[in-house]
């Protein structure tokens, strides 16, 4: 797995330290935008205020912690809740010091400084930083952040176009935003962000009544019956939102969403004899670094060479979640590209070597020509929405305590959201990822959905060729599972058959079925999967 280790962070002390709070935004004297973060040691519970680069916003959730520098994604406080906002855009604004002190203390010097907004629901009373209603509706990467403080600086990242609805919208990025962090999703958010207009107009209120004073405010749009699914902490009645996972209730106001950039582009290559067709080596897939390399992400006073070719590094938390039903279109552009003339000779491989990677979250001012670095995010869904799939979990325990020396690694993603297969009732549906790892042998990853209201559903086993990159891997059940919603709840041929060159798909019928009284029928299901999969 590839571990980020933050230089800045790991200057502060040997304990472990955790983001208390977010207190402003600063720019300074090289004209770059930081974040004013503090950090509270885990061990004396000291508070170190400390200043960040902006880029890194997308990762500075209340309660993220570092151990000497290594970011760690596990072992988060709070708890995983749910809630339902009556209207985004009609809080109550407050300060710190409204803020229930059961419920997080704020030092004193700092009472009555910092603003939150606080709904009132049928849950009880929520409480969240605007810093993080930022964050969750604006920062979904580096560019992003980076743009926020700036004036006209999103017409930075792509070609402007007017506010408003529309039945087809083109939208056409620049090379200021990487082409490694493009997705639908991201197109999804990005369109709204420029095209609804009171979405627009909360993003630009962001500088406006930010810039220069010692907390961070903004006016929320209006969003009306918004789900909320997110990490805090509960004291009664009273709840604080650490990080907002997932929030339902907007719309892009267009039918047909298109989306370019300079460097999409598809290569059409002459047949020559001999050749086997398939795609070219080195072809469009992100860098991300390979399993177990270390990036290490350098100080505030190290900035990038550019905003472009940025390492990303998936951190999968967050999901884009949309009620309107749009069509998404990449747009490429073909260029002719002639192949080598095969040799007959097959390249040696070189053995591979962990690796350091040094990058910045920084802008690009700084002189030292750093990579800088961008976070990809994908939902994890709490363990409460399992559903029927807890079937599913106890044969994978029945399967691990017969197979002690194959390793296995379970979680629950959320769908994403824009059909009606992908939710059950008003909620996202659930879905089970198992990856089982055997020594010198490439993965196995299987795949089962939360089938309440599915009459009948295939397991699907993904069988990896090789020993893949961990983000090809990611990405790979990440095409899966929006294939399946894409379709309307079934899996889809188009997407088995795009992702053949990587890993071979199984659709296994009747598996783990009838799901009732399976604690009786798990360890069967266990023994006949094992025989199937060649375990």
């Amino acid at each position: 797995m590839t571990r980020m280790v933050f230089k800045s962070v790991a200057n502060l002390t040997e304990d472990p330290v955790e983001v208390f709070w977010l207190a402003g935004f600063v720019c300074n004297e090289r004209n770059e935008w930081q974040v004013r973060v503090v950090y509270r040691n885990k061990r004396t519970g000291e508070l170190i205020p400390m200043c960040e680069p902006i880029g890194m916003l997308p990762i500075l959730s209340l309660g993220t912690w570092f151990d000497y520098g290594l970011l760690q994604t596990e072992g988060l406080p709070g708890d995983l809740m749910e809630v339902v906002i009556p209207d985004v855009g009609q809080p109550e604004v407050i300060t710190s010091a409204d803020m229930p002190s059961s419920l997080y203390r704020l030092p004193a010097s700092r009472a009555g400084h910092q603003r939150l907004f606080r709904y009132r629901t049928r849950h009880g009373v929520v409480h969240i930083p605007a810093a993080e209603l930022i964050r969750a509706l604006f920062i979904h990467n580096r560019a992003l952040a980076l743009a926020l403080m700036r004036p006209a600086g999103l017409e930075q990242l792509y070609i402007p176009m007017a506010s408003g609805p529309r039945e087809l919208a083109t939208l056409c990025f620049t090379k200021e935003i990487a082409k490694s962090v493009l997705s639908r999703e991201l197109a999804m958010e990005f369109a709204w962000l420029v095209l609804d207009v009171e979405a627009r107009r909360s993003w630009e209120s962001v500088r406006c009544l930010s810039a220069g004073q010692d907390c961070i405010f903004f006016e929320p749009p209006p969003i009306r019956g918004s789900s909320w699914q997110f990490r805090g902490i509960r004291h009664g009645n009273q709840m604080l939102v650490l990080e907002l996972n997932n929030l339902s209730g907007r719309a892009v106001p267009v039918k047909i969403l298109e989306y370019t950039h300079p460097d999409l582009k598809k290569a059409i290559r002459a047949r020559v004899s001999g050749a086997k067709p398939g795609n070219p080596k080195g072809g469009d897939k992100p860098d991300t670094g390979e399993p177990g390399d270390d990036i290490d992400v350098a100080g505030t006073d190290q900035g990038s060479s550019g905003y472009r070719n940025p390492l990303v590094a998936n951190m999968g938390r967050r999901q884009s979640a949309f009620e309107s039903q749009i069509k998404v279109i990449k747009k490429e552009i073909e260029v002719e590209h002639a192949p080598r003339e095969p040799t007959g000779k097959e390249p040696k491989k070189k053995p591979r070597h962990k690796k350091k990677i040094q990058v910045t979250t920084s802008e690009r001012a700084g002189g030292k020509g750093l990579r800088p670095i961008d976070f990809g995010i994908l939902c994890r869904a709490p363990l409460h929405r399992i559903g029927d799939l807890v079937a599913f979990d106890e044969t994978i325990r029945h399967m691990r305590d017969r197979l002690p020396d194959v390793q296995f690694a379970a979680g629950l993603v959320l769908l994403k959201q824009g059909r009606a297969a992908a939710s059950v009732g008003s909620a996202p549906r659930a879905a089970m990822v198992v990856r089982i790892n055997r020594l010198k042998e490439p993965p196995i990853v299987l795949i089962d959905i939360d089938r309440t209201g599915i009459v009948a559903l295939s397991l699907m086993v993904l069988h990896f060729k090789r020993g893949e990159k961990e983000d090809w891997i990611e990405r790979a059940i990440q095409k899966t599972l929006n294939g399946w919603a894409d379709v309307g709840g079934h899996w889809s041929t188009d997407v088995e058959a795009e992702m053949e060159p990587l890993c071979r798909s199984e659709r296994i019928p009747k598996a783990m079925v009838p799901r009732e009284g399976f604690e009786k029928q798990a360890e069967g299901w266990a023994l006949r999967l094992i025989d199937r999969l060649g375990l």
